[in-house]
């Protein structure tokens, strides 16, 4: 988070939308997923003006599994489609993400910006 004044420039996560009766390709349990969008905005009195650096991830309940979602697929997704893990990329590993609030972490951060736990 960064602010000059009345100004400032913050980091969010929001889940657009959850799943219900996913069968996890990693640990093959019925589970839930949520589809998360993260992004960077600037703002003025704490009023988002404009939103950059927008990427999408799929998280599931179960094991924990992240996958980054490409953009054109998450609008597919937010019409009502069906996640298809095909389409989707499994990241290496969860070190982008926080391990407490499973919020997207830049990799450079020794804690977390959302709820403050050591990386």
């Amino acid at each position: 988070m960064f602010f000059i004044g009345i100004f400032g420039i913050q980091n969010k996560d929001r889940l657009v939308r959850e799943f219900d009766n996913i069968i996890c390709p990693e640990c093959g349990r019925l589970s839930r997923a949520e589809l998360m969008e993260s992004y960077t905005y600037f703002h003025f009195f704490f009023i988002p003006l404009f939103k950059w650096d927008r990427k999408y991830f799929l998280r599931l309940r179960c094991c924990g599994s992240f996958f980054e979602v490409e953009r054109e697929y998450a609008e597919e997704l937010l019409r009502g489609r069906d996640i298809d893990f095909n389409r989707l990329k499994k990241l290496g590993s969860p070190s982008g993400f926080c391990p407490n609030c499973g919020s997207y972490v830049n990799p450079g951060y020794n804690f977390c910006p959302h709820c403050g736990t050591k990386l």
